[in-house]
């Protein structure tokens, strides 16, 4: 297997050396540069043009998260890893569709889980699974297995701790996560936001409401959301939808 590039960014030199040599000790990951702020970091993506991106959030000129935002305009399968000493940024990193969100002062382990996440994500993008053989989404619950044909659901939405997918027949709850449950859905669903699935092609209309965007469905009473950060995906998305 090809080696995954990744360019780590942090603007404390002590910060960005432990950084390296934690990431060096997977074998799966090629270090092709360090940056030392945002600027550089858009400088050095457009150079190398890695798969995956570890930036600190805090840095001078433009931070993490405004640097990779116009490096996603480039190219929009990029996979990144925040890691920062502060957790205030959390939802708007996930907004952002972060791969992971790491607290500082980081773990071998912590951050080990945080690339496997990034490597299996950067595997799917490159070997997507036919979508013949993920039309049944298996849902666990209480010791018993549903099988929800994919056609059926409008959205699935994370509810505390607990996940509802919503169909045209009834809503089921489980205690998966979200994100698993999205790794078992086709290129037809969409993660409109942290907390909301949606399927692409049961959409009906979209409607503006403050700093989010509400999505209905044909006959169907609940709606879903997408939040801003995510909708000019959302466009691109839609365009290729089979109707």
């Amino acid at each position: 297997m090809n080696l995954i590039k990744t360019i780590l960014a942090d603007d404390h030199p002590d910060a960005l050396e432990i950084l390296n040599f934690l990431v060096e000790q997977h074998d799966s990951f090629e270090i092709v540069s360090l940056c030392k702020d945002g600027e550089e970091l858009m400088n050095q993506v457009a150079i190398h043009r890695p798969e995956l991106v570890v930036t600190d959030i805090h840095m001078p000129k433009t931070n993490g998260m405004e640097a990779l935002q116009k490096c996603q305009d480039v190219n929009r399968n990029l996979k990144f890893i925040f890691v920062t000493g502060y957790s205030d940024y959390a939802i708007e990193a996930f907004d952002m569709s972060a791969v992971d969100y790491v607290v500082k002062p980081l773990e071998l382990t912590r951050l080990f889980k945080a690339l496997e996440k990034a490597k299996l994500m950067i595997e799917q993008d490159k070997f997507p699974v036919s979508s013949e053989n993920r039309n049944i989404l298996t849902v666990k619950k209480d010791g018993s297995f549903y099988y929800v044909p994919a056609s059926d659901i409008y959205f699935i939405e994370k509810a505390g701790k607990k996940c509802r997918i919503h169909t045209s027949k009834k809503v089921y709850e489980t205690n998966e996560k979200i994100t698993d449950l999205m790794k078992e859905l086709d290129g037809g669903f969409f993660m409109a936001h942290r907390s909301n699935i949606v399927n692409l092609e049961a959409i009906s209309h979209v409607t503006q409401k403050n700093e989010t965007y509400l999505v209905y469905f044909e006959n169907y009473s609940e709606h879903a959301h997408i939040s801003k950060l995510k909708f000019k995906e959302f466009q691109e998305r839609m365009k290729s939808v089979k109707r």
